[in-house]
């Protein structure tokens, strides 16, 4: 009997649990490594490295200390960078250092999507005012401000005068880490995701995804759908923008997230990261292939095949529809009341908060209070679920 392999995964909340859950499964000895703190991951783990995930030298020494096999996290980037440190240094499966730096960066991003013929927004770096009204004066309103580090739509603003362009230049260089944020045309368009996953320097899967927006400066996610509307019309052209993305990047032996446009039949992509989307994207990807997502992340962290999960004859194609909840107003939780009896087709409905817990209106993906994942036999279908079950939750709270 060979020895067990052995997987790092970089944090310990919720989302990372069925990474350890899944890696548990296939015989794969897990390690969260975490700074101290109060997350269930912990509980799920084998074994705890309790090191800083933004410190990718102190990583590294732990991922040797535990003599790993691969590394792995999903949904967040604050990791990645270390992910792609330890990948290099180690020669493991997954991001360099160069892809992972990309990852987290949107101005390195943009620039090599211009080198490699990726369909993208004009873009221009700014430092300071000056160089933000010599953009404006390159590019028509509106146009879009965008801190180049942050995740969950932070310091990204739509403008649609040069003041607002101004003011919230002003915001997005508070919130970043970097001197310079870019400044981009607004692609007016229907907004759409794609997962993706490549494997040994192939892509092996592309799965387009429908978006239900939030109102916001920007709108952003807090479902998704499949199958999307277009996805028979356009799918080739998704993994040709996919495969050039991953060239562009360096992005190998990882899962893949897309935010894309689509403007008069083309598709632009706005920005892509090296690892597994948030917002339930995992569990459709599970839904649609009938597949454990999860494990085809361990598997690929571990450099195992995965091919043979995306291309077979039985996909089911299920569609399903997800939506992240959230607390209609500020407060203290008292109590959740949910259904008694959920409906057929009801995969999820969790939270990840309880009694005593502060919630707030959402205004980003981090205000979420849990989750709800339908699947059924057509969309109209899952929607129809999905509303019936929304309405009989409710939040008890304390101002």
């Amino acid at each position: 009997m060979g020895q067990r392999k052995r997987l790092m995964v970089l944090g310990a909340s919720y989302s990372q649990i069925p990474l350890f859950r899944a890696a548990r499964r296939m015989g794969v000895t897990t390690i969260a490594a975490s700074i101290p703190g109060d997350y269930q991951g912990f509980g799920e783990a084998d074994e705890i490295a309790y090191v800083d995930i933004t410190d990718p030298e102190a990583v590294l020494e732990a991922a040797r200390e535990k003599q790993i096999d691969g590394v792995a996290t999903c949904c967040m980037d604050v990791g990645i960078r270390a992910l792609g440190y330890v990948c290099e240094k180690m020669g493991l499966p997954g991001l360099s250092i160069a892809a992972a730096e990309a990852s987290c960066n949107k101005y390195l991003e943009k620039k090599a999507y211009l080198l490699h013929g990726v369909n993208t927004a004009r873009f221009y770096k700014v430092r300071d005012k000056e160089e933000l009204s010599e953009a404006l004066e390159k590019l028509e309103l509106p146009v879009m401000v965008k801190a180049v580090d942050l995740m969950g739509s932070r310091g990204i603003f739509r403008c649609d005068t040069r003041e607002e362009a101004l003011q919230n230049f002003e915001r997005s260089m508070k919130e970043t880490a970097q001197d310079f944020c870019i400044v981009e045309e607004f692609i007016q368009g229907s907004m759409f995701g794609v997962e993706a996953m490549m494997s040994e320097g192939r892509l092996v899967y592309a799965l387009p995804l429908g978006n239900d927006l939030r109102e916001g400066n920007p709108p952003f996610p807090v479902g998704h759908y499949v199958p999307w509307e277009r996805q028979e019309e356009l799918i080739s052209q998704v993994w040709q923008q996919t495969e050039k993305v991953a060239e562009a990047l360096g992005y190998d032996n990882c899962p893949m997230d897309l935010d894309c446009m689509l403007k008069d039949g083309k598709i632009y992509v706005i920005e892509a990261t090296g690892r597994a989307g948030a917002t339930c994207i995992t569990d459709t990807v599970s839904i649609y292939y009938g597949i454990d997502y999860f494990e085809a992340i361990v598997r690929v962290a571990l450099g195992m095949d995965v091919s043979g999960l995306f291309r077979r004859e039985d996909i089911p194609q299920t569609p399903s529809v997800t939506r992240l909840l959230s607390a209609e107003k500020k407060g203290t939780v008292e109590a959740i009341r949910v259904p008694e009896k959920l409906p057929e087709g009801v995969v999820d409905l969790s939270f990840n908060i309880g009694k005593g817990s502060r919630v707030q209106p959402m205004e980003n993906g981090r205000d979420r209070i849990g989750q709800l994942i339908v699947k059924g036999e057509t969309l109209e279908a899952c929607y129809e679920k999905m509303e019936a079950v929304l309405d009989q939750i409710h939040l008890e709270m304390q101002s």
